[in-house]
């Protein structure tokens, strides 16, 4: 299987750490949005990550994607039964972080005189909003914990991006999150897939 990816999108990175993390045969090939043939053949839309199976078709977006990969192994689930739809509102949660801190990149990019003041603030509101909400969940979880779910991925994922394209002065405001995401800092699968990469990762 190949994943269609970049090295800063934190959706991709929520599927290549996934496959890490259960040992799934996964190559990523890093494409560039605007031109890549490849892409525009698997996603209409353009948007990565895209994970183009054996057979040549495609499956999009990520969350798509990761409940399958639940399927390619035989460790512990991403998404376990038991806590399914709660793993999947968290990774939503964390979808919707990672987003808005995307919107917001995008933005603040345009010139000054085309940006919305209105807009900057509810990104900035909805990105504080989701950050205390992580830092309430995350005072439950165990830091130390060996088996990451794909809340745990993406919680990490998301996390990760707002350090990167944001800053990290979040961290002293919500130090029970900042804490939680440190003590994975130097997993192998956090590692691999840092969106400073400059290269491919892969898995299995």
């Amino acid at each position: 299987m190949r994943l269609l990816n970049d090295a800063t999108s934190p959706f991709g990175r929520k599927v290549m750490m996934a496959a890490i993390e259960r040992s799934i045969p996964l190559s990523e090939e890093f494409v560039v949005l605007a031109s890549s043939e490849a892409l525009a053949k698997a996603n209409p839309l353009r948007q990565i990550p895209v994970l183009v199976l054996d057979d040549g078709s495609a499956l999009f977006d990520s969350m798509t994607i990761m409940t399958y990969l639940d399927t390619q192994h035989q460790g512990a689930a991403l998404f376990p039964d038991d806590r399914k739809w709660s793993v999947m509102t968290r990774v939503s949660l964390c979808d919707g972080l990672m987003e808005s801190v995307l919107l917001l990149v995008m933005e603040v990019r345009r010139p000054q005189n085309e940006q919305s003041p209105a807009f900057i603030a509810k990104l900035e509101s909805r990105i504080d909003h989701a950050l205390a909400a992580l830092d309430h969940l995350l005072a439950e979880r165990d830091p130390q914990d060996s088996t990451l779910l794909a809340d745990d991925i993406a919680a990490i994922c998301a996390m990760g991006y707002v350090d990167f394209r944001y800053g990290t002065e979040w961290r002293e405001q919500y130090p029970k999150a900042a804490a939680w995401s440190a003590a994975y800092a130097e997993r192998p699968s956090v590692v691999a897939t840092a969106p400073t990469r400059t290269a491919p990762a892969t898995s299995g």
